[in-house]
């Protein structure tokens, strides 16, 4: 197991879980605690840059992990699924580029929140979703990349809150790129047993989401994070495990005390 710490990429103003507004030192801190990757946070994929993250990447000896879209949706307030349809449409432009610079990482694309909420109006409803990712997987399978959906809680969407939901919508979809993004701080709410729901997944999950209960460094709250970790093991899971958690007290500190309690729980030192 790999694990992988957020960067915002450095046109983000946005407050999201991960590294913010250090940008260049942000890698170097992330390599000297031991971690193998990062997961990107773009808000503008077009204007991002990859000569200076590849610099920075090799010059740490890091890997991509995935890319993700928080600050496009918390920033700009951007969703695929809008009553604007102005907004939906740039959404899926960003989304587009999105999955380019995936594939140019050769990582998954993830959408969790960024899929927005269904609701009656024209560009909401279930069928517009079901057509809108079919769409995305079908320029993620011509990129060679996987799209990566997040199921979330319902205080935070509306939809595929529970991996067995996610599952099945899957399913019914038909996209062999589309898989999970398991994200523990969720799990710990929708899920009955965390346990049972990773290893009802294990072949779609291609990114974890690591956090504890209140989104606190895993191992300080009560989610059973060693337990977890031995799931992951058991399951053969080769992903990275990326850590989504507060910023308390700030960046440096839960990305070292992450990897720390984290190499402890899984009896890596």
């Amino acid at each position: 197991m790999k694990l992988s710490y957020p960067i915002a990429a450095p046109d983000s103003l946005a407050q999201v879980q991960a590294f913010c507004g250090e940008y260049e030192t942000a890698f170097e801190w992330i390599s000297a605690q031991g971690y193998a990757g990062v997961e990107l946070l773009v808000r503008d994929p077009q204007s991002f840059s990859v000569e200076r993250a590849d610099s920075l990447l090799k010059k740490w000896n890091l890997k991509v992990a995935a890319i993700g879209t928080s600050p496009m949706q918390i920033q700009d307030h951007l969703f695929l699924l809008h009553p604007d349809e102005e907004n939906r449409a740039e959404a899926m432009a960003r989304c587009r580029s999105l999955i380019e610079l995936a594939s140019y990482y050769q990582v998954p694309a993830l959408i969790g929140k960024y899929r927005g909420q269904i609701g009656d109006a024209p560009g909401c409803r279930k069928e517009d979703q079901l057509l809108l990712f079919q769409e995305i997987c079908d320029l993620g399978r011509k990129a060679g990349i996987r799209i990566l959906v997040e199921p979330q809680n319902q205080t935070s969407l509306n939809n595929l809150n529970t991996i067995r939901e996610t599952l099945e919508w899957i399913e019914r979809i038909g996209e062999d790129n589309l898989g999970i993004l398991a994200d523990i701080y969720h799990m710990g709410i929708t899920e009955t047993s965390i346990e049972e729901s990773l290893l009802a997944a294990k072949s779609q999950i291609g990114l974890i989401h690591m956090a504890d209960s209140d989104r606190m460094v895993p191992g300080l709250g009560n989610l059973p994070v060693r337990r977890i970790l031995q799931i992951l093991e058991e399951m053969a899971y080769e992903g990275f495990i990326s850590i989504e958690i507060r910023q308390w007290p700030d960046s440096r500190t839960a990305a070292a005390l992450s990897a720390y309690n984290l190499r402890y729980l899984a009896g890596w030192q």
